[in-house]
């Protein structure tokens, strides 16, 4: 068969041959030195490519506006489902059960009061004195103690108890670090000594994600969501006590309702 005759067969079925196919009829031209080289061929066959691209082209537009012609019950079902996904991403992004006038939420900071003034303060029982925890912090003055019973139960291991008070008139201070099912845990305690002028300002917990305020023992008790660290904080009378845990919300809170 001659080119002629091959470019008419060309013409007449490029549409039933492939893409592939017509880039090898081209490969193989392209292979040919200059005086055998047919470039009408080639160019035939880059017409049928075009033509291919644009017919898939086509073909992918329809099969896009297809996407849009479904049945009215079924669109509104979508739209609703996108409706509750998005609600549910931003309550759970903007998550915070506090009161305003213990903490407020501040360009995704968490502000509160230092003396926790308008929260429950006082404990309503001690129930893990006789523990070794508890009486380490005795050694320290700092005493009675109220925290969670989870930190002297098996799945929690102290791993260091320090007194680090720098100014004993002021307060009397100690730092617990711990690991809780495997989440590292830091405490600090502090015990403020009785002053004539009170301690006044506000405290802040940084890139909060979610905050909630649970009542556990009598107190109001803070547990916020950080990136990486979830943040416990309450106070009982003159001593506060500030945890950090590396664990999910829900692990913290569970941590914090075992205070006794």
């Amino acid at each position: 068969m001659t080119n002629n005759e091959f470019k008419q067969v060309l013409l007449d079925n490029s549409q039933f041959m492939s893409k592939q196919e017509l880039e090898e009829i081209i490969e193989n031209e392209l292979l040919k030195s200059e005086s055998e080289m047919d470039a009408d061929l080639i160019e035939y066959c880059l017409d049928s490519i075009k033509k291919l691209e644009l017919s898939e082209e086509s073909n992918k537009k329809e099969e896009s506006k297809k996407v849009f012609f479904i049945n009215p019950k079924m669109w509104r079902v979508l739209v609703a489902m996108a409706v509750v996904f998005v609600f549910a991403i931003t309550a759970s992004a903007f998550y915070f059960n506090i009161p305003e006038e213990i903490a407020q939420l501040i360009n995704g900071n968490a502000e509160l009061d230092f003396n926790l003034e308008n929260a429950d303060t006082t404990a309503d029982d001690y129930a893990l004195l006789e523990t070794d925890l508890a009486k380490e912090l005795e050694n320290f003055g700092i005493t009675p103690v109220t925290f969670p019973e989870a930190m002297v139960r098996k799945e929690c291991k102290i791993t260091k108890i320090e007194n680090i008070t720098v100014n004993e008139s002021i307060s009397l201070d100690a730092n617990v670090e711990f690991t809780y099912n495997e989440n590292i845990g830091s405490l600090m305690i502090r015990h403020f000594r009785p002053m004539d002028t009170e301690w006044t300002g506000s405290s802040t917990v940084m890139d909060v994600e979610a905050g909630e305020m649970i009542n556990v023992n009598g107190m109001d008790v803070l547990v916020f969501e950080q990136e990486k660290t979830c943040a416990i904080m309450y106070k009982d009378n003159s001593t506060k006590y500030t945890f950090y845990i590396e664990c999910d919300f829900e692990t913290a809170k569970e941590f914090a309702k075992t205070i006794k």
